[in-house]
């Protein structure tokens, strides 16, 4: 997979959890029509850059959107 390609599909998931909020792995799916490895190769691209943040509840994983806070 080219990184271009990547890329495009990290701007993909990015919008889908500006709009869609907090998601579950399957739903982001759902949502994206990505397929597994693509829409992971693009979680980890935006995992990289520090721009989402993983939640596990009730052993399911979720990823949303990273908000830096400061206090």
């Amino acid at each position: 997979m080219e990184k271009r390609i990547i890329g495009e599909n990290a701007g993909i998931v990015w919008r889908t959890l500006e709009s869609k909020g907090s998601l579950s792995y399957e739903q982001l799916q759902a949502e994206t029509e990505l397929d597994m490895a693509a829409m992971f190769a693009a979680i980890g691209w935006l995992a990289r850059e520090d721009k989402i943040s993983f939640n596990k509840e009730n052993g399911i994983t979720s990823v949303c959107l990273y908000q830096e806070r400061y206090y």
